[in-house]
């Protein structure tokens, strides 16, 4: 339902479909969207996933695969006073690599929240740094003004 609202969407901006028509063929999908959003609540309380798999119970679990780091180094960075996972990134270099924390961000909160007995929301996420994807010199040097 949502990808055929986000088509008929583009279609309308493309000025191939007209603001009524786009409209009145989103009704059936809007309302098949809403019945499914509805359902979703329950569905994440239901199913949803236990503490180890956001904060692994083994130390030696690596969480950082960009910089090799493991769960008990996060867990001593978080005994060291390491409050968030901006502050573990000083300390180890999570959400350094490649990947800058699209991998790790949510497992390093996750395990920095456990140490304090905080909700993961509350320990924090990674501030985003540009470049926000590695990209090569040579698309650095494509870039306008480059």
């Amino acid at each position: 339902a949502a990808g055929a609202l986000a088509a008929l969407d583009a279609a309308r901006r493309l000025g191939r479909l007209a603001e009524h028509g786009r409209d009145s063929r989103a009704v059936p999908h809007r309302a098949t969207l809403g019945r499914v959003l509805a359902l979703r609540p329950f569905l994440d309380r239901l199913y949803a996933p236990g503490p180890a798999v956001l904060a692994p119970l083994e130390d030696a679990t690596v969480v950082c695969r960009c910089e090799e780091i493991t769960a008990g180094q996060v867990r001593a960075a978080a005994k060291l006073g390491a409050t968030g996972p901006n502050q573990a990134k000083a300390y180890l270099r999570t959400g350094m690599g490649p990947c800058q924390g699209r991998m790790c961000g949510t497992t390093v909160a996750a395990l920095l929240a456990e140490a304090q007995g905080l909700p993961i929301p509350e320990a924090g996420a990674l501030r985003p740094r540009a470049p926000f994807k590695p990209i090569t010199v040579g698309e650095l040097a494509d870039l306008p003004g480059g």
